[in-house]
């Protein structure tokens, strides 16, 4: 139960993150709603890579950050495409784990931890982020996609 319960989170968690994404088509990634604070395309493309490199390292031990950089991702259709690859790629990852791997040990951390809670701290990672993603838009004027919780 514990396992299809984590793969359920991850996807639902990628279809709810998708329609926010598609909206940077509304602003301008280089916008810097907040002073200080990083542009919204940056905001959104370490969302979509920090997922894809955690499930990569889960199912292939392959630990290597991949590139986010808005100087190659410098529009909002190169960032939704990119978005839809990494995503189409994150379901195929979600397959590939296991309800073993689920308490599988990992050590490339500042401290041990297993598979089932670097999904978790996974998803927490992603969700302050997209929350992060819509205060910028509403400091845009752009009201955020709705995402469809349970109450």
């Amino acid at each position: 139960m514990m396992y299809k319960m984590i793969v359920s989170a991850v996807r639902r968690h990628l279809e709810e993150t998708l329609p926010l994404v598609k909206q940077l088509t509304e602003v301008n990634v280089m916008s810097r709603p907040i002073d200080g604070g990083r542009e919204i395309g940056e905001v959104v493309l370490h969302l979509v890579r920090s997922l894809e490199y955690y499930l990569k390292g889960i199912t292939t031990s392959q630990w290597e950050p991949p590139p986010y950089f808005l100087e190659t991702y410098d529009s909002a259709e190169s960032i939704i495409e990119l978005t839809e690859k990494v995503f189409k790629q994150a379901k195929v990852y979600t397959s590939l784990i296991s309800t073993s791997d689920l308490g599988r040990k990992i050590e490339s951390f500042n401290r041990p931890t297993t598979v089932a809670e670097l999904i978790l701290e996974m998803i927490e990672h992603s969700i302050h982020h997209r929350g992060q993603i819509t205060v910028y838009y509403r400091h845009l004027g752009v009201d955020p996609t709705p995402i469809p919780y349970i109450i």
